[in-house]
């Protein structure tokens, strides 16, 4: 288990064929000796991985395994990176002591291919990624300010550093790439705490950042506004329980985005739309108030409200329609106009027993689950690169007036 953070197929490839991605691997939520809290790290020398996976009616196979290492290869770990801004680590009974920090360290979550290789994402830092094909490290791109000097990886800082107030452990969690392969799109899975932690688990506003990959350089950043909570899960009441979670770009300028609770999800198409760019405005700025987080809902902000309205969200999806749903689906891939494919993130099946202080096996499994759309997408990778002269992975698939051969 625990493969399913992320999903992806990559356009015009065998329509059997998809991409996952691990976490930081098995941790329990532990209470240190002064009654804090900590993260137990089960196995604290776990690497994250990328498994190749084919998916065949119902069986699943796991085809290759990838491990993220750093260019000496050893693996970077899924440990925090730097003591004071990331949760404090443990082992599983709260113990925590300084080798259970590693500036390589990743929480991985989005996951992309591209022909040479990977780009992933992670909550600690929070940090975009550049990987060769077989997982070395090649650049990460940080936030300015952020407090460490890495030496095994070639390290960029060059995220606005409005993001080191990200929540600890609710980093970037969403990443998607436009089928011409040119542009990534990478979503922070909950609201900066900015200025406060109040006021970010009250806010109704996270961020999505745009990255040209031609020019390694951020060149966007777009809000996206949340449903109320009780619409994405009717037994939540906290805005806090929502996330962005997993993205896919349908076309160059429209993504098909999740926002969810750890039981339920949507589905929206969300327009990216220039004019809707804040990147290096005030609302970069700490010190601008009130602040774009304190949006909590339509009315509470005009200004924020006119940017929501330009990139018309449009729900597309209720996973409450399907009660047989799992849990904490994470990774979306979208296999045409009408179909999508779903993974859970089954935190690597284990429960910690506190009596036995052993690790023992839990009961859920990790679950990929193709569904059909009440209603088609507007578009859709496989349609989408016919405009680019690339072949599709099945004869007769249609986009406008172009069909894939």
């Amino acid at each position: 288990g625990g493969l399913g953070s992320d999903l992806y197929h990559v356009p015009g490839d065998d329509p059997t064929i998809f991409y996952a991605i691990t976490d930081r691997g098995p941790n329990n939520d532990t209470v240190q000796p002064d009654k804090s809290a900590g993260t137990g790290f089960v196995v604290p020398n776990f690497t994250p991985l990328i498994l190749k996976l084919k998916v065949s009616g119902t069986t699943v196979t796991v085809l290759d395994t990838i491990a993220i290492k750093t260019k000496d290869g050893v693996g970077v770990t899924g440990l925090p990176n730097i003591k004071g801004y990331d949760a404090v680590p443990t082992d599983v009974a709260g113990i925590t002591n300084s080798a259970l920090y590693n500036l390589a360290g990743q929480d991985s979550e989005g996951l992309v291919k591209t022909n040479d290789g990977f780009w992933i994402v992670d909550e600690y830092a929070p940090s975009l990624t550049n990987l060769a094909a077989n997982g070395v490290v090649k650049t990460r791109y940080l936030p300015v300010g952020w407090g460490a000097d890495p030496k095994n990886y070639k390290a960029v800082k060059s995220i606005p550093g409005i993001y080191l107030k990200r929540k600890a452990n609710r980093g970037f969690e969403a990443l998607a790439m436009s089928p011409d392969g040119r542009t990534l799109y990478v979503g922070l899975q909950s609201p900066l705490l900015n200025p406060t932690k109040a006021v970010g688990d009250a806010s109704l506003a996270t961020r999505i950042l745009r990255f040209d990959i031609g020019s390694k350089s951020f060149t966007g950043e777009f809000v996206f506004g949340f449903e109320k909570v009780s619409i994405v899960d009717a037994t939540a009441t906290k805005n806090s329980d929502l996330k962005l979670s997993a993205m896919v770009a349908l076309d160059s300028d429209t993504l098909l985005i999740q926002e969810r609770t750890d039981n339920s999800f949507l589905l929206s198409t969300f327009k990216i739309v220039e004019s809707a760019n804040i990147l290096g405005s005030k609302w970069d700025l700490a010190a601008t108030s009130p602040s774009l987080e304190s949006y909590t809902g339509a009315g509470t902000n005009a200004e924020i409200d006119a940017l929501i309205a330009l990139s018309a969200k449009k729900v597309v999806f209720k996973s409450s329609s399907i009660p047989s749903m799992p849990k904490k689906i994470e990774g979306l891939a979208v296999l045409d106009a009408n179909h999508i494919m779903v993974i859970n993130d089954n935190d690597f099946n284990f429960a910690y027993n506190t009596t036995k202080m052993v690790v023992e096996n839990g009961t859920t499994k990790s679950s990929l689950l193709t569904i059909k759309l009440p209603v088609a997408l507007p578009s859709y990778p496989e349609g989408s690169i016919a405009k680019y002269g690339k072949r599709c992975s099945k004869d007769g698939l249609i986009s406008g007036d172009l069909t894939c051969k």
